[in-house]
C-alpha cells in the first residue's frame, strides 16, 4: 500500500510566536502552530478513494498575475 494518510484535520491552531522576539518576522510569513490528526487507510481502496479526492486550488504569487489561484494536485510519485 502507498504511504499516505487520509482523514486530515486540523485540530487547533494559534499565533504560538505571538510575544516572542522574532514574532514579527512569523506574523510576517503567517507562522501559526498546529495540532492535527490523521490515520493510515485501513486498505488500497481506501487510500484510492482519498487520493481521488485531491485537488485544491493554492494561491500563486507573481509579477504577472499577482494575487491570482492556480490548480494544484499533489503527485504520487514523490
Amino acid at each position: 500500500m502507498a504511504a499516505g494518510f487520509v482523514d486530515f484535520e486540523i485540530t487547533w491552531q494559534a499565533d504560538v510566536f505571538r510575544g516572542a522576539p522574532q514574532a514579527s518576522s512569523a506574523a510576517e510569513f503567517g507562522t501559526q502552530g498546529i495540532n492535527f490528526r490523521a490515520r493510515k487507510p485501513v486498505n488500497e481502496q481506501e487510500w484510492e478513494t482519498a487520493w481521488a479526492a485531491l485537488a485544491c486550488e493554492v494561491p500563486t504569487s507573481s509579477p504577472l498575475s499577482p494575487g491570482t489561484t492556480g490548480s494544484a494536485i499533489a503527485r504520487r510519485d514523490l
